[in-house]
């Protein structure tokens, strides 16, 4: 499949902004054009986590929990006070159940350029039972948490497994520059 096909959805970042439900917040066209371009570039037969490719019990789970945003996006500080990142949860294009990458970009300092960190995968069946979003650090971390684990951003980014049998959050955050990942309760 080519990138054409697996990105060749149009938007804008209005409509992300605006907090729609509707799939046109998880099309490449929401993202900057930076980070489409890489995107497209990097993971051309992947797409982005929609609802539509959500299983039955991660599409409930994700409606209780945050309903305004796409599954497959999350868009916060995970690096930095002063810029955005960008968390994708990408699948790929023609069977999006088989895995997922969780890919972070952000802009580098006095660059227009977007670094892209890969910081999860999956490379089997059950990517319908994940979608992230951005939450607090205070949420999970209390001060002496967050010096232990040097996590001293602003926000990090939920991965959820909504499966039976698998059911689990973990919680990614940037410490000593690069991105880790721990198990919470949630």
């Amino acid at each position: 499949m080519t990138a054409a096909l697996a990105f060749g959805q149009t938007g804008s970042p209005s409509r992300l902004a605006a907090n729609s439900t509707d799939a046109s917040t998880c099309e490449l066209g929401a993202l900057p054009s930076d980070i489409q371009t890489r995107l497209k570039s990097d993971f051309g037969s992947w797409k982005i986590q929609q609802l539509a490719d959500l299983s039955q019990r991660a599409r409930d789970r994700w409606k209780s929990e945050v309903p305004s945003e796409c599954p497959g996006i999350a868009i916060g500080h995970f690096e930095s006070a002063k810029t955005l990142s960008y968390a994708i949860l990408l699948v790929p294009a023609g069977h999006p159940d088989v895995g997922y990458r969780l890919v972070v970009l952000t802009q580098t300092a006095g660059r227009r350029a977007y670094e892209t960190r890969v910081v999860g995968k999956l490379d089997q069946n059950g990517a319908a039972n994940y979608f992230i979003h951005t939450t607090p650090i205070s949420k999970f971390f209390d001060e002496p948490s967050r010096n232990k684990f040097q996590a001293h951003t602003v926000d990090g980014i939920l991965l959820v497994d909504s499966a039976e049998n698998e059911y689990g959050v973990e919680v990614y955050f940037w410490s000593g520059g690069r991105y880790r990942h721990e198990p919470i309760d949630y």
